[in-house]
């Protein structure tokens, strides 16, 4: 890449003068400069200027020595998949073991554990209440859940919102059951 200097001599710039309707019988019409154009520069220029090629690149710095050898990242194989659980014996609903689920509704969010032995539901509570309004409203929905071994709950007027949030942190808590 070669770099050469290029010097060019000013020129003044030029004016024009352009009379405006109102004015061409009254006044004399005011200059405006006008900036010089590329053909009057190269006009005034005695010096030839190289150009470089626009689709030419910087020179690019070599990358900076290390004493260290390069890591090579390699990757772990996935460990192998889980075996499928076996099939519930007929007539049990769900498998033994304490299952956590999260309920969510625009008041806030719920998480139920549910506990199951022998197949059945053997306790229910609400671990975290994190809704708006007090889970005082809903107290009553843990033990419908025991004596009906059902995810059906009944509504509770007032607390619609977090009588969901506990609904379906139940249905969650008993998917893993399965």
């Amino acid at each position: 890449m070669s770099t050469s200097t290029a010097t060019s001599t000013q020129t003044p710039t030029s004016t024009q003068t352009s009379p405006s309707p109102s004015t061409l019988n009254s006044a004399p019409a005011v200059a405006t400069p006008v900036a010089p154009t590329v053909a009057t520069i190269a006009a005034t220029t005695s010096d030839t200027v190289t150009q470089t090629s626009a689709a030419s690149t910087p020179p690019v710095a070599p990358p900076a020595s290390t004493d260290a050898p390069a890591k090579i990242a390699v990757a772990k194989p996935a460990p192998p998949p889980l075996p499928p659980l076996p099939p519930l014996p007929p007539g049990v609903k769900w498998r033994d073991g304490s299952y956590s689920g999260w309920g969510t509704s625009r008041h806030g969010d719920i998480q139920a554990t549910v506990e199951v032995d022998g197949g059945k539901i053997s306790y229910v509570a609400v671990t975290q209440c994190l809704t708006q309004y007090s889970c005082s409203f809903i107290q009553k929905l843990p033990q419908q859940v025991l004596d009906r071994q059902s995810v059906d709950v009944d509504s509770v007027s007032g607390a619609t919102q977090s009588a969901n949030a506990f609904y379906y942190a139940i249905v969650q808590a008993l998917s893993k059951a399965k």
